[in-house]
């Protein structure tokens, strides 16, 4: 049985309102964020750049490794079905935060 998406984008929600919604996602050497579905047009700014590991839970040889800088700032569609990242893990020896903010 294939691992079912959350909704949950970052760690935290730091705002929202009827237009915005801005995730906290922190994520200290070797914590993780378990894989989630975007369902909204989003960016996302790195504030402390990091080594994010992507891995499918269900293949756990199925990974890209990403090293995220800081100030990076990325723009990223969602699409009409939403687009799923697969388990997010630093890494890193350092923390790595950013902000995800979704336009609704």
């Amino acid at each position: 049985m294939a691992t079912e998406p959350t909704e949950n984008v970052g760690t935290s929600i730091m705002y929202e309102n009827d237009r915005v919604r801005v995730w906290d996602l922190a994520l200290g050497p070797g914590e993780q964020l378990e894989k989630h579905v975007h369902r909204l047009p989003y960016f996302f700014i790195v504030v402390s750049g990091g080594l994010i590991r992507f891995a499918d839970p269900d293949n756990p040889e199925d990974y890209q490794d990403i090293q995220f800088e800081d100030d990076q700032v990325t723009w990223v569609n969602a699409g009409p079905d939403g687009k799923v990242d697969n388990r997010l893990t630093n890494i890193g020896e350092t923390p790595h935060r950013n902000y995800v903010i979704e336009l609704k």
